[in-house]
């Protein structure tokens, strides 16, 4: 007989987790993963707990869960148990059957307005100064001549989703010009006779081909005549993916980057490490991904996150980031790795123990709901693990940055250990902040001898906002370290009071892991907000903001807890990411939502020709 399972959140906002056989006589243990974590338990008991993955021995044939409340008050299609199986009493996988979540008080999907006008300009992001005459040119046989080969190549892929056609020898001349102008700077004049490219470097001419690919889709190659100046706000306009809750493959993660490219946006933030998972291959320690990088039932790291019963997963080797680099580069983009410590480490010293240290007495839990996950800094292993990852992460990645992580360390992480108690006593530390401190000066000055700048999450620099027993900063550590401010709007006017230069991602609005509604058909979690796609338009990023000119660019987030299924990815970021382009590339957008909606709903017919789907808005 096989097990029907049906996943319920009742009336009362409890999940009940029902089956159709005798439970009692077979001892089944039911083994999922949830975003939000277990308050209490009816009819079953924990035999196994990691973070936010549990094995339960259910004692009855329901079993009744109350869960952490979600910021809303709503859960959602994401807060059920995802990646659910059954092991009997022999150890056995169980043949089952899961039914739809369903919801006994159902919260109806957003009604979105048709709100449309046909008085805009088809452009995202909207460029900074551009002019458009009544006449039009047409461009024969839809043909265009050109004669800069690199363009042509890096930007073959893109051409061909499009259906453009050039020419070496015929068509409508398209003539670039090199001339003295800003970074990412360009021109473009279309005539009856010609069309003309301006710009100073790659990046220009790259994003001038870009803007022209999209009035040709929109005008179907009856192009008006213009003139058009344009020039990005922010160096940074950055896109994060989390690689480490969920494994993409490198061809996913091409087809990000030219999403990325064709709104102009030059970093990828790459999360590459984090409790669940460590994806990047380091030839010195092999198993951190023989190891590290695959999860299952029995495995080292479980199913975290919808893994499932099997073995699944997978890492990024040296020849595969050279590869992606490679890739980026034809789209103007730079790809800035990220490896999360000292905490976010559960899954690294499962795979090297020896980082941590063994007679700590104290227990300590992050937000996550893992227990002891962080480094200890002040071991000699520890040391020379830091020097070389970083070693051989700086010789991979060009890039000048390399992002070192410092989120969300509990603050008691290091109060047991008597090593850093004696190296504390030794050097005067009075405080943890002020060792986290010791230790984030120890990275940046190893990223510095290798000719690498630091970039960090917020609590590098700040004691954290967020109330959850985080530890921070004592604010002493060298403010070359590019910050990430990801808490809250706040955060990044004291980031940047203290001599920061800060990449603004706060949750409340670049945070594509949230839902979108309160909705219970909607995916995501809601612990920061929930993010329509108006929100994020009507977003002032420098809003309190003292000194501006520390403001160094815009980036959205997508981690990954919540795509335990990739079809779910594109929603969440289609159309936010379009969106947010036009505030990294602008600064604060000034066309006025209704034109900008106009816009964004050509945009996503545009994006379906390269498999994108997208959220209604």
């Amino acid at each position: 007989m096989i097990t029907q399972i049906k996943p319920c959140f009742t009336k009362n906002n409890i999940l009940k987790i029902s089956f159709s056989s005798d439970i009692p006589e077979n001892k089944y243990k039911i083994c999922f993963s949830l975003v939000y974590s277990i308050k209490e338990i009816e009819g079953a008991s924990v035999i196994k707990q990691i973070g936010r993955y549990y094995e339960l021995e259910a004692l009855n044939d329901t079993i009744f869960l109350k869960l952490q409340t979600p910021k809303t008050g709503t859960y959602n299609l994401s807060c059920g148990p995802e990646g659910l199986f059954l092991i009997d009493k022999e150890n056995q996988l169980v043949e089952c059957t899961i039914e739809d979540l369903f919801f006994e008080n159902e919260i109806a999907s957003v009604n979105y307005r048709d709100d449309v006008t046909d008085n805009f300009i088809p452009i995202i992001p909207e460029p900074f100064k551009c002019s458009f005459s009544k006449d039009h040119v047409a461009i024969k046989n839809k043909l265009f001549k050109i004669q800069d080969e690199e363009i042509i190549r890096n930007t073959n892929e893109i051409i061909n989703k499009l259906g453009v056609k050039f020419s070496k020898t015929e068509g409508m001349p398209i003539i670039f010009k090199k001339i003295n102008s800003t970074e990412d700077e360009y021109s473009i004049i279309i005539s009856k006779d010609n069309i003309q490219i301006y710009f100073n470097n790659y990046g220009g001419k790259f994003y001038a081909l870009i803007t022209l690919l999209q009035l040709i889709y929109f005008y179907d190659y009856k192009l008006p005549l213009c003139k058009i100046n344009d020039k990005p706000k922010y160096s940074w306009r950055g896109m994060h993916l989390d690689c480490a809750r969920q494994f993409y493959s490198i061809k996913e993660i091409k087809r990000l980057l030219i999403y990325m490219s064709l709104f102009k946006m030059n970093r990828f933030h790459w999360h590459l490490t984090d409790n669940e998972a460590w994806r990047i291959e380091i030839k010195k320690y092999p198993k951190l991904t023989s190891e590290g990088a695959f999860r299952g039932y029995k495995q080292k790291i479980p199913p975290f996150y919808g893994s499932g019963y099997s073995k699944n997963g997978g890492y990024y080797s040296q020849d595969d980031i050279r590869e992606l680099i490679l890739y980026a580069k034809k789209l103007n983009i730079e790809i800035m790795p990220e490896v999360d410590l000292p905490a976010h480490s559960w899954t690294l010293l499962q795979v090297m123990p020896e980082l941590k240290d063994e007679v700590s007495n104290i227990i300590s839990e992050d937000v996550g709901s893992y227990k002891n996950n962080t480094i200890n800094p002040s071991l000699e292993k520890t040391k020379y693990f830091l020097n070389d990852i970083l070693n051989e992460i700086s010789n991979v990645f060009p890039f000048e940055y390399i992002h070192v992580g410092l989120d969300e360390r509990p603050k008691n992480s290091w109060e047991g250990s008597p090593v850093i108690i004696e190296f504390m006593k030794k050097n005067k530390i009075t405080s943890q902040e002020e060792y986290q401190d010791y230790y984030m000066n120890y990275l940046i000055n190893i990223l510095k001898l290798r000719d690498k700048t630091s970039a960090a999450w917020n609590e590098a620099a700040v004691s954290p906002h967020i109330n959850h027993g985080v530890g921070g900063s004592a604010g002493n550590i060298d403010n070359s370290c590019l910050i990430f401010s990801w808490e809250h709007s706040t955060v990044a006017k004291e980031v940047t009071d203290k001599g920061f230069e800060t990449v603004l991602c706060p949750g409340q609005k670049t945070y594509f892991d949230m839902a979108y509604n309160n909705s219970t058909n909607e995916r995501g979690i809601c612990w920061a907000a929930t993010i329509e796609v108006k929100d994020i338009y009507n977003w002032n990023p420098v809003e309190n903001i003292n000194n501006e000119s520390l403001i160094k660019g815009i980036q959205g987030q997508l981690w990954s807890e919540t795509i335990t299924d990739k079809k779910y990815l594109d929603q969440m970021i289609n159309p936010r990411l379009a969106t947010l382009s036009e505030i990294a590339w602008k600064g604060k957008s000034s066309r006025g939502w209704v034109n900008f909606r106009s816009a964004l709903l050509n945009t996503v017919r545009f994006l379906k020709n390269f498999s994108w789907s997208y959220h209604n808005f």
